[in-house]
């Protein structure tokens, strides 16, 4: 039977990616844009759910104040933040999880900047209510 970091690697769709410069870039083509690929009809679910218990009221702006609205829950609201987050983190190996923890405040602004990017590429799944 695979062990752990094998079946977690195996999971994840081949992306193309240009090489990277340093660590951090590195980490973010390898391992981050692999899992936000992965995960992105989870990350769509999760926001939509997210939506709902807000009243819906995202559905009532047009598309420029849905894309603020889509910033804005991304950088004011740290719980949601933290939530899309562990979905991410929680595919990491134990070696990924390391590199983590050794360059976090790099490599978690660039988490939230793909996330940011991954939710307003995928605004048109935002449309219809849940």
């Amino acid at each position: 039977m695979p062990d752990k970091t094998t079946l977690l690697l195996s999971l994840r769709p081949n992306i193309s990616i240009e090489p990277a410069a340093g660590i951090a870039e590195r980490f973010q083509n390898l391992t981050l844009r692999p899992i936000l690929k992965l995960q992105n009809s989870l990350l769509i679910r999760v926001f939509k759910q997210y939506i709902h218990q807000r009243k819906d009221t995202f559905y009532k702006l047009g598309e420029t104040d849905q894309r603020s609205y889509i910033t804005q829950a991304l950088k004011l609201d740290q719980k949601f933040q933290q939530l899309l987050k562990g979905i991410i983190i929680g595919h990491f190996t134990d070696e990924e999880f390391d590199q983590f923890i050794s360059n976090e405040h790099e490599i978690s602004r660039r988490l939230s900047s793909l996330l940011e990017q991954r939710l307003l590429s995928n605004l048109s799944e935002f449309k219809s209510i849940v």
